[in-house]
């Protein structure tokens, strides 16, 4: 398949099931895929779309491994900044948006990650994605943020002076092309990436039902894992953490010892390669 076509059928939503039968037997009329109609218009949208410029695709050498391996894989992205911050060890960090009171003091427990050699992945959203790439450009850290819309376009509005800046030092990346606004689809799909970027999670604070949850069931099903730090169990901010350590996730008491495995890990990969 061309690289050109990659970004288009990212750009439409078309599933990664189509894309599998374009690679395998080359061009296919809409009307012979056996898929829904609703993903049949989405692959006709994307065969009429102009070629999208920039884009980087799995037909790159370097396109992230990991996120070509999970169970809806990723087959497009776009980015400002440095790409090969993927290819550096990392940890993902995320959390309510609309966090409680205790958060600072949370936050402040967390400080060795904010020190570590590694780089953070968050969601670029308001709460506790943004305080995480504020600390990690506070401690010149770099940091990734993963967005639900085109880098052409920033949402929150009110982050566009938090995304420039993370562009510069840091990452920023989408599968959507540059000017895409947000949906909550899109929202709910870059929640996969967001857990794919890292081989562990942490959840700072989460309620039951939330974005954050989504992005927990994602990390599951990748064999991710997931760290969460306690919460009283009756203020509902931590009622999802706390499910999630009722159910196997690790509690985070140590975030030193959180920052050794990472780079024993990383130690270990790099041994078997060579």
């Amino acid at each position: 398949m061309k690289k050109e076509l990659y970004p288009r059928l990212a750009a439409c939503g078309v599933s990664w099931k189509i894309v599998e039968l374009i690679e395998r037997f080359g061009w296919i009329e809409p009307r012979e895929l056996p898929v829904s109609a609703n993903e049949r218009r989405r692959y006709e949208r994307a065969l009429d779309m102009p070629d999208t410029p920039d884009a980087w695709t799995i037909a790159d050498e370097d396109f992230p491994e990991r996120l070509r391996t999970i169970p809806d894989p990723v087959y497009a992205l776009f980015y400002r900044g440095d790409r090969t911050l993927l290819q550096k060890p990392s940890i993902s960090i995320i959390g309510s948006r609309h966090p409680s009171q205790d958060v600072s003091s949370r936050l402040t427990f967390l400080k060795p990650l904010f020190e570590a050699p590694i780089a953070t992945v968050s969601g670029g959203a308001y709460g506790i994605d943004s305080y995480v790439h504020r600390l990690s450009l506070k401690h010149r850290q770099p940091t990734i943020a993963v967005l639900a819309n085109g880098i052409g376009h920033s949402y929150p509005r009110a982050h566009l002076p938090l995304f420039e800046r993370i562009s510069e030092t840091g990452l920023l990346l989408s599968e959507y092309p540059m000017f895409t606004t947000p949906s909550k689809h899109q929202f709910l799909a870059r929640n996969r990436i967001i857990s794919a970027l890292s081989g562990v999670l942490v959840i700072l604070e989460a309620k039951r039902k939330s974005g954050t949850m989504n992005t927990a069931g994602h990390a599951l099903a990748q064999g991710k894992d997931i760290y969460c730090l306690p919460g009283c169990p009756t203020n509902p901010c931590f009622s999802g953490t706390n499910q999630l350590i009722a159910e196997g996730a690790f509690p985070l008491l140590n975030p030193s010892e959180l920052v050794k495995s990472i780079l024993m890990s990383v130690d270990k990969q790099e041994d078997t390669t060579l």
